[in-house]
């Protein structure tokens, strides 16, 4: 912020929109990393079955900061027959004594069918 000598710690919502009217989506894998690269969590234990038009999240509070400035999700998805693009979005929101902040951060996805 400012100067560059201050950081202002964000709270991020991971949303995962399926965009399919009639095919669920599966969730394989939402990865989180951190600036270097390196793995920091797995949201996804197993996979997820997203209905038509579903969504699912994952939170990590303003108090994680192991991320740094360059975290990143990597989000892995499969479907049974072609299937729209899902959006995938990232909200994060962080409050800095009077003053808050939001913006939104748009991630794509590889969907292919299995077979």
């Amino acid at each position: 912020m400012g100067s560059g000598r201050t950081k202002l710690n964000l709270a991020t919502t991971l949303s995962i929109h399926n965009l399919s009217e009639e095919q669920r989506l599966v969730i394989l894998t939402a990865d989180y990393f951190n600036t270097a690269g390196r793995l920091i969590h797995r949201y996804v234990p197993e996979p997820i079955a997203v209905s038509p038009l579903g969504t699912v999240e994952a939170f990590v509070p303003i108090e994680d900061t192991r991320g740094g400035t360059g975290a990143n999700f990597v989000v892995e998805g499969d479907a049974e027959e072609a299937i729209p693009e899902p959006l995938i979005e990232a909200v994060m929101i962080g409050l800095e004594v009077t003053q808050s902040y939001s913006f939104v951060s748009r991630g794509k996805a590889m969907i292919t069918p299995s077979r």
